[in-house]
């Protein structure tokens, strides 16, 4: 009887024992996490997304840019923050208050090109009436160009004004921008070792075959940090557009 109850005592405090370490493994998650994305149990972020450029309402956005809404809502609720959407026509003149996710390009999020000009000096992204279905994004003085229906091109960076960060998912198309939505929730962890939760990055993403494969084809393309954040390279000259008369108006 009394080999029975040190077994039963053994076994409970086994078990405790273990329940103590999961919660402790998956509270030191939870923080690096928080870390990583500056949130905190509570604390609002900005979910700032471009306008679909076929729609006349300001608040109107792609279904493609919806999914990567709902991507990051999930990370920002896995943190326990709160996620405000906010249509890039509505975002706050602060910048820093709080985290922000930004997505989409300067055609269709004025507040993506604000960040670009102020936070990220050594990047251009191209609109379609600057270039054309192409449209493409300079990191330095590397071009990266979309080819439609084969390829397509999403800057994936973190810039760090203040102590609150900004996320940028800036892409060619809106598959791109919901394909590095789903990679930085994939790939958190990862980015976290090797940029730790106070220093910038800004990678280049491609989308392989995206009429076939939708946004599951993700290949890391480029670490373009140095030369995104740095500026002092002269970005290469945009050459003028040639389109035919046929495609005028079109937009990729």
């Amino acid at each position: 009887m009394t080999d029975l109850a040190i077994n039963l005592v053994a076994s409970a405090l086994a078990a405790v024992a273990a329940w103590m370490v999961q919660r402790a493994v998956s509270y030191r998650r939870l923080a690096r996490m928080r870390g990583f994305f500056g949130l905190r149990a509570g604390a609002p972020s900005l979910l700032i997304a471009g306008r679909h450029w076929s729609s006349p309402k300001v608040s109107s956005v792609h279904r493609n840019d919806m999914g990567a809404i709902v991507e990051l809502g999930a990370i920002v609720k896995e943190c326990g923050a709160r996620a405000d959407l906010v249509p890039a026509a509505e975002a706050p003149k602060e910048l820093g208050k709080v985290t922000e996710f930004c997505i989409g390009g300067p055609e269709s999020n004025p507040r993506t090109s604000a960040h670009l000009a102020a936070l990220m000096p050594g990047v251009r992204v191209t609109t379609f009436e600057e270039a054309d279905e192409t449209v493409p994004i300079f990191v330095g003085t590397q071009r990266y160009d979309r080819l439609p229906h084969e390829e397509a091109h999403v800057l994936l960076a973190r810039a760090l004004p203040t102590a609150h960060p900004v996320f940028l998912l800036v892409g060619q198309t809106a598959l791109s921008n919901l394909a590095a939505a789903r990679y930085l929730a994939g790939h958190h962890r990862e980015l976290q070792r090797k940029y730790g939760d106070s220093d910038p990055f800004c990678l280049v993403l491609k989308i392989r075959q995206p009429g076939a494969y939708g946004a599951d084809l993700v290949e890391l393309v480029a670490d373009g940090t140095e030369a995104a954040f740095d500026g002092s390279t002269p970005l290469p000259a945009l050459p003028r557009p040639r389109r035919e008369w046929w495609a005028i108006g079109r937009r990729p």
